[in-house]
């Protein structure tokens, strides 16, 4: 079965391309507004079609021919894709975008092999030189799209979509039931060790890091120092953020490992449907989430059955049934 397979990486871009991707993020952004802006005044004079396209909006605006075209095609499809989810209900109206938000992207697709890897460099659309990557990991398949991201257009990651064959794994006839789990995440019907979690370091050095950080926060208001211009909250602040990623980093890690683990070794996988959540613990709901969106994807690509059960304490009759 073929799939569509996601890889991140970081990017180290030089000057020339950081200001190309600062750029292209600009102008996707403008189209993004400018088309959104038409679309509502034409729901406004309730017509639901508008002929405003990139292409109309590029002879008016010029500079917006710098930048790659089929990123700012993306971002017409995308505006697309938002109505659609606003008209049926599963989403709020479309917003618009701005140049202060913490992340930017933009994606452009692979054109007659616009888009190919050399070693660890990348060639993408519209740049004449290659963009270092740090491939930590093989790519399979063919490029299909990539999305280049930046966080304070400080740090870069591209997302290269593949298409890739994967095959089903051989069928080991065990099942399987899993519960949720306050500390482990998930709580196995077998005797089954999981991967180890390891996340007492950063735990206790993000706490102290918040800690930290609110102090800093004080003495920038005793001073009469507004907290955006108190360099050392800022600094603190920075470092809290990076061990918040780290801590996160972590966790999807840790939920990869036991969904590929769960996936190779059982064919049936009973599910709690409705588990109750606790509060200020190391896994909360929103992991959990996480867990089942991860398991679900990986068990349509290897063949595997989920079944959703009310209570895993009666595992042992669901198999028999």
């Amino acid at each position: 079965m073929k799939v569509l397979k996601g890889y991140k990486f970081r990017i180290y871009p030089n000057e020339e391309q950081i200001q190309f991707f600062i750029q292209t993020f600009g102008c996707v952004r403008f189209t993004y507004n400018c088309l959104l802006c038409a679309r509502k005044e034409s729901l406004q004079k309730r017509s639901y079609e508008t002929k405003l396209s990139p292409a109309h909006l590029k002879k008016d605006y010029p500079f917006l021919k710098q930048a790659d075209s089929l990123a700012l095609a993306n971002a017409q499809r995308n505006l697309d894709r938002a109505f659609k989810n606003y008209f049926s209900k599963r989403m709020g109206y479309p917003k618009f975008k701005t140049k202060n938000n913490t992340w930017q992207s933009y994606t452009t697709n692979n054109q007659k092999n616009t888009i190919y890897l050399v070693g660890k460099q990348l060639k993408l659309p519209k740049l004449k030189s290659l963009v270092s990557v740090n491939l930590h990991r093989e790519v399979f398949g063919e490029i299909k799209s990539a999305t280049i991201s930046a966080k304070n257009n400080q740090l870069f990651f591209v997302s290269l979509l593949c298409l890739e064959e994967v095959f089903p794994l051989p069928k080991t006839g065990k099942a399987i039931g899993i519960a949720y789990c306050p500390k482990h995440l998930v709580q196995l019907t077998s005797d089954r060790s999981l991967p180890v979690y390891e996340c007492k370091g950063v735990q206790h050095r993000l706490k102290r890091a918040n800690k930290k950080l609110e102090l800093r926060a004080k003495v920038a208001k005793k001073r009469a120092v507004v907290v955006k211009q108190a360099k050392n909250y800022q600094k603190q602040k920075h470092k809290v953020q990076k061990l918040t990623v780290k801590k996160n980093n972590q966790k999807r890690n840790y939920i990869d490992q036991l969904t590929h683990l769960l996936v190779h070794e059982y064919d049936s996988i009973y599910l709690e449907e409705n588990p109750h959540f606790i509060d200020n613990t190391h896994f909360l709901e929103a992991d959990w989430h996480h867990f089942l969106r991860t398991i679900r994807y990986k068990a349509h690509w290897y063949n595997k059955k989920l079944i959703f059960v009310e209570d895993v304490k009666k595992f042992d009759e669901f198999v028999m049934n």
